[in-house]
């Protein structure tokens, strides 16, 4: 017999793990991209150009596996690999003109796709929809700062 708490913690493991099937197909089918390539562009996109271990840190991937995809994304003329104008040392990233479309495509299907679910919603299920979302959002970031024992 399953508690409250099991249901609890199949359904936050059944959410994150449909959001990531789903993103990850989306970016296939719309962009050509895979999720941990979207993933890369996407913080490029919101934080302009940026070093690459930025870029990895906020993809949540290591430096070499963020190097290796960055290198394969600008062969694909997506992003562009540059000195940076303040340490000559350093490698920063941004997207192409292409880069900035295929992400932003991606962003236009998901959206689409959200909208559409939204729309199907009461105002009252928007309402406690929105609500706990943002209170997941919360509870999560707050598990990966939590020492396990």
């Amino acid at each position: 017999m399953t508690t409250d708490f099991d249901d609890f913690v199949a359904a936050t493991h059944d959410l994150f793990m449909a959001m990531r099937r789903n993103r990850g197909r989306l970016a296939r089918t719309t962009a050509g991209l895979s999720l941990s390539q979207l993933t890369l562009l996407d913080a490029v996109l919101a934080h302009g150009p940026l070093l690459v271990g930025q870029i990895a840190t906020h993809a949540g991937v290591s430096g070499p596996s963020a190097t290796r995809m960055l290198k394969q994304l600008e062969q694909d003329g997506v992003v562009v690999r540059r000195r940076s104008p303040e340490d000559e040392r350093k490698v920063v990233v941004d997207l192409t003109e292409h880069g900035r479309e295929l992400v932003e495509e991606q962003h236009r299907a998901l959206r689409e796709s959200q909208r559409l679910d939204y729309e199907s919603l009461s105002p009252r299920e928007r309402e406690v929809f929105v609500d706990v979302l943002r209170r997941m959002a919360g509870m999560i970031a707050k598990w990966s700062e939590t020492p396990t024992k």
